[in-house]
């Protein structure tokens, strides 16, 4: 298990990404590479600004994602991907991807980003109930499914709880003999 690969969560916001991430880190015995904690770090240190500050700090937060991921060679990686210039950057990071995609509905992944408590540096109290929801369906819309980066999926419903370490055994079954897993049930 020395060679490169990385077990990429994609998913809608709130989706259960980082939860999930978390679970398959500890039973895989990888490392988490996180944007938020990444990125709220750099609230911590270079402070929080408006929309403009907040974009610029998620986009270099992007970057420091895919520096770390390159230099650690095997790591679970959380993030919300921009689908258009996602794929192509993991890909260049070499080795097995592995994509576990997380699948609920917008409305649950809308209710469940009201719900939590994140960074202030996020700034999620600026947004209404229905800005969320409008912004959550926008996304499902605009990209309905995984990133598509050509290698194995796994597909996981996260509209209820999840079994980690059911979905790991999975994962490391991909990540011993290369094949793909289909799709992970209850």
């Amino acid at each position: 298990m020395g060679s490169r690969a990385f077990v990429i969560l994609s998913g809608l916001p709130a989706s259960g990404k980082s939860t999930l991430a978390r679970g398959l880190a500890r039973h895989l015995a990888l490392p988490v590479i996180d944007k938020d904690v990444i990125l709220e770090s750099l609230y911590d240190s270079l402070g929080m600004g408006d929309h403009a500050w907040r974009g610029r700090l998620s986009r270099a937060s992007d970057e420091i994602v895919y520096a770390i991921a390159a230099d650690a060679g095997r790591a679970v990686l959380d993030n919300w991907w921009h689908h258009d210039s996602a794929p192509g950057r993991l890909r260049s990071l070499g080795g097995l991807l592995i994509e576990v995609h997380c699948d609920c509905d917008a409305a649950l992944a809308a209710e469940r980003f009201l719900a939590r408590t994140r960074h202030p540096g996020h700034l999620d109290p600026d947004l209404s109930p229905e800005e969320v929801a409008e912004r959550v369906a926008a996304v499902r819309a605009r990209y309905p499914g995984p990133l598509g980066l050509g290698g194995p999926l796994l597909t996981v419903d996260t509209g209820r709880p999840v079994d980690s370490r059911a979905v790991a055994e999975q994962v490391a079954q991909v990540l011993d003999a290369g094949a793909a897993p289909g799709s992970a049930g209850p």
